[in-house]
């Protein structure tokens, strides 16, 4: 993980841990927020995948 994708997780978990906090206003709002963060994740951690093994994970510009 370079160093701007460790401070984009950062802001991730952040947020998650600034909302988390809020009062929910729908059952659904926990599990639909933590489906979104791990989204983001995903796409973070494909990056890192495309760089360390572009063989198996090819960058397509």
């Amino acid at each position: 993980m370079n160093e701007e994708e460790a401070r984009i997780t950062k802001l991730l978990t952040d947020a998650h841990n600034a909302f988390v906090v809020l009062e929910m206003t729908h059952p659904s709002d926990i599990n639909d927020w933590v489906n979104g963060i791990h989204e983001l994740q995903k796409i973070i951690g494909m990056r890192i995948l495309r760089r360390d093994y572009p063989e198996t994970y090819p960058t397509i510009n």
